[in-house]
């Protein structure tokens, strides 16, 4: 049951989306609502005074592929992505999906709503951050592609523009030798321990072409100086350089933004492991 108070808005096209936002000030804005649900607890929802429902504009549920990369509409459900199969999907993010709650949850959550979650970053957020997925954010006057470290800030307290929202998702269409996802926390449901790790490897003539290294929970990282430091070296790795890498690690990872923590032995016990599966 929905709080007496709230007014829902359906828009029909992007357009009639951007006209809601620009004349109703402090809307806010869904699609499957699994997110604001998940926050409560009580019998009835309770929902803001405003609220604009995105799960009708055509634009936003489409998916779409071309050789360089998959393009998702941000009302795309996560139960349609894994419909695609891991043959059309990357197999990072596949995987990373399937973890997300259960079947029927996942017919209504949406990838717009797992990324833009406030106050924690969600499942899907490492494997997109490791693949340099590409967001497309529309204000009331334009529409821009950015990265997401652009869009997303690592304190959790961002504040976008009035009238901003994700309309699209572009996931390069790389090929990785390597694909690994891992999910810290109790399996079906998000804690404040819950994270995500994501690691890709790309290798060509035994050297290690391509490396990428993403963490997400309550805070996101990927240091390119620490993968930048592991690119160029020989396949296999040798033990002496699985010893050297995770000396070295700590100082990429500084303690002030990742303080010790649960969370923070799992990530680097999951670098290890994933560093030795190079060996």
């Amino acid at each position: 049951m929905l709080n007496k108070r709230t007014t829902v808005y359906y828009a029909a096209s992007i357009a009639e989306a951007q006209t809601i936002l620009k004349n109703i000030a402090g809307i806010s804005l869904c699609a499957g609502c699994t997110e604001i649900a998940r926050r409560q607890t009580g019998r009835n929802l309770h929902l803001p005074a405003h609220v604009l429902s995105l799960s009708r504009v055509p634009e936003l549920c489409t998916i779409s592929k071309t050789e360089r990369y998959i393009e998702f509409g941000s009302s795309v459900t996560l139960s349609s992505m894994l419909e695609l199969g891991k043959k059309n999907l990357s197999e990072v993010l596949f995987e990373a999906i399937q973890t997300i709650a259960n079947p029927s949850i996942r017919t209504l959550a949406t990838l717009g709503g797992n990324i833009a979650a406030k106050g924690h970053r969600l499942t899907t957020f490492a494997p997109l951050l490791a693949l340099d997925a590409r967001l497309e954010v529309r204000s009331p006057t334009e529409a821009l592609w950015v990265p997401m470290t652009r869009h997303f800030s690592n304190t959790g307290k961002e504040t976008p523009v009035t009238g901003e929202f994700i309309s699209k998702i572009r996931v390069p269409n790389d090929n990785w030798d390597l694909q690994i996802f891992k999910r810290v926390g109790r399996p079906g449901v998000i804690t404040d321990s819950t994270s995500s790790f994501a690691f890709l490897v790309k290798s060509q003539k035994k050297l290690l072409a391509d490396i990428r290294i993403a963490w997400a929970g309550k805070f996101f990282f990927r240091q390119r100086e620490f993968e930048n430091l592991i690119i160029g070296r020989s396949l296999p790795l040798s033990e002496r350089d699985i010893i050297n890498l995770m000396d070295k690690s700590s100082l990429f990872f500084d303690p002030g933004l990742f303080p010790p923590s649960y969370e923070r032995s799992c990530f680097f016990n999951l670098l290890e492991d994933s560093l030795r599966l190079l060996t």
